[in-house]
């Protein structure tokens, strides 16, 4: 008796080319879907040691292949989201902002950003999630002997910090909960969703999300995929909730794929067949045509359109509609415009106390230039800098005392093309007289500006670690960040990896 053609024990075959159809019923598919779908559920390399694509090259390959739109969702963060939001719009494709979080517990979600307050949301959402993640700066230690001594607060050195790796992200289900308004829920990948994972927080986030809940159907062609899709609709159905298909992409390109194995490879720190579970062997998480994804899903034609007309929901664009704008300084009494001009007209009166051949252009570029400024609203954005610098003057004060050498380092210094601009040199951000230099201004600030000018401001390594702590106490923890910075890989760190 001839043996039967390997396959699963849900009756899908092993082999995803058998699955397909082919010839003239493909061409048809093809056709009848080039345009009708929208892959929501796309991993770039910011999605660490996972993604083994850039944000442009998806961006690119989804043009290529035709697509409106495309989301990225990195994993527990929106890294890339504003590199991927201006290569997607120069190559025409409408970008989808969002993220894959993980909750508490292990399971995924995919959530997607409807306007400017589900970004606001999902930012908290993922600041959330992380929160603890990092080694404690201190931690309690016992003075004396075994039973002995009374217990303290010691710090950690940065060295010991550095060793211990990171906790992984997790959100508590109820925080999401608190924060939906916004944001479209999808339920996660094939592997860790939600509704694969927890059908309970399934059921909690379709009551709470209503019809922004959508069950995710994925076919990666592993063991199980016709019986977990079977079970995912049949949750949707419970539900009342409609389905969508996604790909859980993580190349761009098939080519890209053998990367993406090594890349997962690395973050487990094993062997390729040492992780054998974790990689997508089967190379199949990458970005599809329209009419490839309907072939991959006949049952779920509906599925597949569904994800367009969902996209066509989501018209947040992340390089347009933040509306952020700097604090305005207004206290009631005091236009923000005035108390810069009082700071500028003190720091004036010194700067250009003597029989100076120009102070007369000086006056007049720095009137032009506060009325340029005050039209622009952008009064707040210089008293925020100078305030900072003040502050940092302080800390200098502190850290270096009275050595008189030591008070001639700036405690910060501009940089780029803020050396145009009086008011940047009276207010501490430039060193230059652009009066003086013949500097001009338009570079870095004119009326055609599309948001706030650009300062980089360089702090000495001697107050940098006490300033950072200053300004959060000032500010509040709310209102103050670090900017992470990403390495990169080089061949030396590749090839030791």
């Amino acid at each position: 008796m001839a043996e039967s053609p390997p396959g699963r024990s849900d009756g899908t075959n092993l082999d995803p080319r058998k699955a397909r159809p082919t010839g003239r019923a493909r061409t048809a598919a093809a056709r009848h879907f080039s345009r009708r779908y929208t892959e929501l559920h796309c991993h770039s390399a910011y999605s660490f040691l996972d993604g083994a694509s850039l944000p442009e090259e998806l961006a690119l390959r989804a043009a290529e292949l035709g697509y409106e739109a495309l989301a990225l969702t990195d994993h527990d963060g929106v890294y890339g989201s504003l590199e991927f939001a201006h290569a997607a719009k120069a190559v025409g494709v409408r970008p989808i902002t969002g993220a894959e979080v993980t909750l508490a517990g292990g399971a995924h979600v995919t959530l997607l950003v409807e306007d400017a307050r589900g970004y606001a949301n999902l930012c908290r959402l993922l600041t959330r999630a992380h929160e603890g993640t990092r080694p404690a700066a201190k931690r309690p230690v016992r003075d004396g002997g075994p039973g002995e001594g009374v217990w303290g607060i010691r710090e950690v050195p940065p060295a010991t910090r550095r060793s211990i790796p990171p906790l992984q992200p997790a959100l508590p289900l109820e925080t999401l909960l608190d924060h939906e308004d916004g944001l479209v829920c999808l339920s996660g990948c094939a592997r860790s969703g939600v509704g694969v994972l927890d059908a309970n927080a399934a059921v909690r986030l379709a009551a709470a999300f209503g019809d922004r809940f959508y069950v995710e159907l994925q076919r990666p062609y592993e063991r199980g995929d016709a019986r977990r899709n079977a079970a995912l609709r049949d949750l949707a159905a419970a539900l009342g909730a409609a389905t969508v298909v996604t790909g859980d992409v993580h190349a761009h390109h098939p080519r890209r794929t053998r990367l993406q194995d090594v890349l997962v490879a690395v973050r487990n720190r094993t062997s390729l067949e040492g992780c054998d579970r974790e990689r997508r062997g089967n190379h199949e998480a990458v970005l599809l045509s329209a009419g490839e994804v309907a072939e991959r899903f006949p049952q779920d034609r509906d599925a597949v359109v569904r994800t367009a007309e969902l996209a066509d929901r989501l018209r947040f664009d992340l390089t347009e509609d933040l509306g952020y704008m700097y604090p305005d300084f207004s206290d009631g009494r005091e236009p923000a415009i005035v108390q810069l001009r009082r700071v500028c007209d003190r720091a004036f009166a010194e700067r250009y106390a003597g029989a100076n051949g120009h102070k007369k252009r000086a006056r007049e570029r720095l009137d032009e230039e506060l009325a340029l400024i005050d039209e622009l609203r952008l009064a707040g954005f210089f008293l925020l800098h100078w305030e900072v610098l003040e502050l940092a003057r302080e800390v200098a004060r502190e850290v270096r005392g009275d050595s008189a050498a030591r008070q001639l380092l700036p405690p910060g210094r501009g940089r780029g093309s803020s050396v145009g601009s009086i008011v940047c040199y009276l207010t501490g951000l430039s060193h230059v007289d652009p009066v003086a230099a013949e500097l001009s201004l338009g570079r870095f600030l004119n009326r055609e500006l599309a948001g706030v000018p650009d300062i980089d401001l360089d702090f000495p390594r001697d107050i940098r670690e006490k300033l950072i702590v200053r300004l959060t106490e000032k500010y509040g923890r709310d209102h103050a960040a670090l900017v992470a910075s990403f390495a990169t890989y080089r061949s030396r760190g590749a090839i030791r990896d």
